[in-house]
């Protein structure tokens, strides 16, 4: 009987690991589909998807912050390091050519603030809540998913039981795919995951991933003003 009562609690379990990210991917589609309202659409994405993410996982305990940050702080930047230099070989290309239209990845939305917002409040506001969106919502979402969840599911599906940071090969393929595919970026993609992956098998902390992603993502939008590479978010 009591293992039957844990069995049935999990669908509820899983929307504090599940429901951020899921609701992340679905809105942040829809204003690509309207480029002329995109700023302000993204805003609003970033907006319902927080406050869900806020209310999901108060009091869950979910994520033990502490002040131990350097392993993530390495690894978020060598983590985008790799991952800028990997992008900017395009080896990609070569490898898209050769595969058929519906496997090919979407591109990101690269949208130029200073292009395409008229007035300087309009770009800094914008630039100020798409940051937001990469370095704290991203972050949060993305590892309670991928490395909170996942990596225990696909070990087992009494993944409560699996503790943070439990290694199988299985998980870390299957993780390091969906991962991938997620993005177009596929290279520097499959690079990134496997660290972060490491990370968790080494501290046993996601808070630690959370910070490495952070970290990571503040670092590529800053490269991202700095250089024009609007195509990298």
């Amino acid at each position: 009987m009591q293992q039957s009562a844990s069995v049935k609690g999990q669908p509820t379990a899983m929307l504090p690991y599940i429901l951020p990210f899921a609701l992340y991917l679905l809105l942040t589609q829809i204003p690509m589909k309207f480029p002329a309202y995109y700023p302000w659409l993204y805003g609003v994405c970033v907006g319902l998807v927080g406050l869900a993410t806020i209310y999901l996982l108060r009091g869950k305990g979910i994520v033990q912050i502490h002040r131990n940050i350097l392993p993530g702080l390495l690894v978020g930047i060598g983590g985008i390091f790799l991952w800028i230099v990997l992008c900017n070989l395009q080896l990609e290309a070569a490898i898209m050519r050769h595969l058929p239209d519906w496997l090919q990845p979407q591109p990101r939305a690269a949208f130029n603030p200073f292009q395409d917002i008229s007035n300087p409040l309009g770009q800094w506001s914008f630039i100020a809540t798409r940051i937001l969106g990469m370095a704290v919502l991203v972050p949060f979402a993305e590892e309670i998913f991928w490395r909170g969840f996942l990596l225990r599911w696909v070990i087992s599906p009494n993944w409560q039981k699996v503790e943070i940071g439990s290694y199988s090969l299985k998980s870390f393929c299957w993780v390091v795919l969906l991962f991938t595919l997620a993005h177009p970026e596929w290279l520097a993609a499959i690079a990134y995951c496997s660290l972060l992956n490491l990370l968790l098998y080494w501290k046993r902390d996601l808070w630690n991933c959370i910070v490495a992603h952070g970290v990571s993502n503040l670092i590529l939008a800053i490269y991202v003003l700095a250089t024009g590479a609007w195509q990298l978010w």
